[in-house]
């Protein structure tokens, strides 16, 4: 149990890793499918509850959803994929992709870099890899 506990982490850190090589990540976190806080990039804000928030405006397709105690416009949502920007404050995007593993990995991106679709697929396809 400990080595895949500490398996999972390694890929965590490896998929965290991966997404930083782009300008603009700021907090990433990965949840499982009941929307439990698997792993988090560093010690940010984010309750359990906030987090089964965003996993159900995810998969209830819901037009927004809220991170930080600001509103994300949903713009592109799948099974597969996330993609939510914050349009009036300038906070920036929410985008995820579900793992291989069948977790979800979310990413909170400054406007920079890259715009929110390229996020949503660079997000993905660290994700898949």
């Amino acid at each position: 149990m400990k080595d895949e506990k500490s398996m999972e982490e390694q890929r965590f850190h490896s998929l965290v890793e991966a997404l930083r090589e782009q300008e603009g990540v700021e907090e990433i976190f990965l949840l499982n499918s009941e929307g439990e806080i698997v792993h988090k990039s560093g010690d940010f804000q984010l309750t359990s509850e906030e987090a089964k928030l965003i996993l159900t405006a995810w998969k209830t397709k819901e037009p927004a959803l809220i991170f930080q105690g600001h509103r994300f416009a949903v713009l592109k949502n799948d099974d597969i994929q996330l993609a939510a920007r914050n349009v009036v404050g300038g906070k920036g995007n929410i985008v995820g992709s579900i793992t291989r593993e069948g977790d979800y990995l979310v990413a909170h991106t400054r406007d920079e870099g890259l715009i929110i679709l390229e996020w949503s697929i660079f997000i993905n396809k660290v994700a898949w890899s």
